[in-house]
């Protein structure tokens, strides 16, 4: 059984200029184990990067087997998202979770080694 499931978390009212939605696949593998997505959508600066830590670590507490992280439509990443995507690296490093971003930024690719699928495979020394 599969669903799709989109949430506006936007930081409206709080002068943030960018949102990002959250979509679930709940397409649960052999193992149970489900994928999870997350749509970014316009960009991801200090204001808005707290709200996109806390949904990306939220769901990798759930254990799914994979994150993908789409920043298709991204025009800001500054070092808040990076620091961010650093965190829920080492959390899905540390339990197993493979964690993918499709698209990245150049800053994204200049900071982590990025599988051609987009797996984040390191932190670039």
């Amino acid at each position: 059984m599969s669903s799709v499931h989109h949430i506006d978390t936007g930081a409206i009212g709080s002068g943030a200029a960018y949102s990002f939605a959250v979509t679930r696949f709940d397409d649960a593998g052999a193992d149970g184990r489900t994928a999870i997505g997350i749509e970014v959508l316009g960009g991801v600066d200090r204001i808005v990067a707290g709200q996109l830590r806390n949904q990306l670590l939220t769901v990798a507490k759930e254990h799914p087997a994979s994150i993908s992280v789409d920043m298709r439509n991204v025009v800001v990443v500054d070092g808040a998202c990076l620091a961010v995507l650093v965190e829920a690296w080492r959390f899905c490093d540390e339990h197993g979770i493979e964690l993918a971003v499709r698209s990245p930024a150049v800053a994204i690719r200049e900071t982590f080694a990025v599988a051609p699928s987009g797996r984040i495979l390191a932190i670039r020394a």
